[in-house]
């Protein structure tokens, strides 16, 4: 057993480690740590409603677990842990803006529609994330990729704090997508409806 932990502790420090060095090479360290939701969309529909937010998988293969980057390895963006925690914690903070009851791994609500997101390819110019929904018990029946791309910036205006706050506004935007995307809300609502029928409310 010591043996076991003692080479778990090798191998997170050894992919500790490379996520540094990997940084280290970008020009700016770019802090993820004041996401605030801004949406240019009416989502008052939302507001009420009950969603259980599951943990997120990072399976993007352009970014360490710390960090993603710029295309040009230029910029490095970090939150104030794991990349996937930096996406929950903001979609978290996205949902609850919106008036919407959210529960969580560690006491989930069984007759909310259970969302979960596996990043794909997270750079500052693209964000590609594959939506899963599912019903409590009742396994998954929702799965959809949504990719979002960053909006052109001069270069004499790529300074570390102009890439932060675009980062926020693809946050937002990538959220804003999936939130009102037709497919998203069909499944989603009829999801709702009918586990609160379950519940018999």
């Amino acid at each position: 057993m010591l043996h076991k932990t003692r080479f778990v502790f090798i191998i997170c420090t050894f992919l500790y480690i490379l996520a540094v060095c990997t940084a280290v090479q970008a020009r700016d360290i770019v802090p993820l740590r004041n996401y605030y939701p801004a949406f240019t969309t009416d989502l008052d529909e939302y507001k009420g409603k009950r969603v259980y937010l599951m943990n997120f998988d990072n399976q993007a293969r352009d970014t360490t677990v710390w960090y993603y980057f710029s295309p040009d390895k230029q910029y490095a963006y970090s939150g104030n842990s794991l990349i996937h925690n930096y996406f929950w914690y903001s979609f978290e903070k996205a949902l609850i803006s919106l008036g919407m009851w959210v529960s969580n791994m560690d006491k989930p609500d069984p007759y909310a529609p259970a969302l979960w997101l596996t990043l794909k390819s997270v750079t500052d110019a693209r964000f590609e994330v594959e939506v899963k929904m599912q019903k409590f018990v009742y396994g998954m029946f929702f799965t959809k990729v949504y990719a979002i791309t960053g909006e052109d910036i001069k270069q004499e205006e790529r300074t570390a704090a102009n890439m932060e706050k675009r980062a926020y506004r693809m946050t937002n935007r990538l959220f804003e997508t999936i939130l009102t995307d037709p497919q998203f809300k069909k499944a989603y609502f009829k999801a709702s409806a009918e586990m609160l029928k379950s519940q018999g409310q």
